[in-house]
């Protein structure tokens, strides 16, 4: 099974084969995503075990709703707003971040970039990235991963947070001089 698609990549016929029960396209769909999936959760959750209780949650409504993708060029952003809407079901049930797990948020987005130099450098790149990442509030933290690290455009990341899309332009360009600033310093 080939996953080293992108999300830009997703072949939306999937979704047909899915609702038609096909099993393997379902796992073709699950691990061509996960990774950008889970990294939104986890953007949002700061709390692995919840984004892994809430990545499963997503899939299962994906599998179910299958039916109701309609082909639009965007599965990923179709994906991201099911998983937004289980993660608000969450928030509205058990209350927000009951506990935050930075390093596991610093720990995926820093897993997308190699750091060549000894050990010691590394720790010190990781801890550079993990206080500028942790300086950021949520809207800022979520919108860098999804476009950084899951590759989405400015526009989707609007229509998944429900944000104007000037805002979530200039939330970014803000938090990446933050984030330069911090480490800078």
């Amino acid at each position: 099974m080939e996953n080293a698609q992108t999300n830009n990549e997703i072949n939306e016929e999937l979704f047909e084969k899915i609702a038609k029960g096909d099993n393997e396209a379902f796992a073709e769909l699950y691990y061509t995503s996960y990774r950008q999936i889970y990294g939104f959760l986890l953007s949002l959750t700061r709390n692995k075990e919840d984004a892994e209780d809430l990545l499963q949650n997503t899939y299962i409504k994906i599998r179910n709703g299958s039916h109701l993708y309609k082909k639009q060029g965007t599965p990923m952003t179709w994906m991201c707003t099911i998983a937004k809407n289980q993660f608000l079901d969450f928030v509205r049930k058990y209350g927000k971040n009951r506990s935050v797990d930075f390093g596991e948020v610093e720990n995926y987005v820093s897993e997308g970039f190699t750091i060549q130099s000894d050990d010691a450098k590394t720790v010190e790149d990781r801890m550079l990235l993990e206080l500028a990442f942790g300086k950021l509030d949520e809207q800022e933290r979520t919108i860098i991963i999804l476009h950084m690290i899951n590759g989405l455009k400015h526009r989707e990341i609007a229509d998944i947070t429900g944000l104007p899309l000037s805002t979530v332009i200039t939330k970014y360009n803000r938090s990446l001089k933050k984030m330069r600033r911090i480490i800078g310093e």
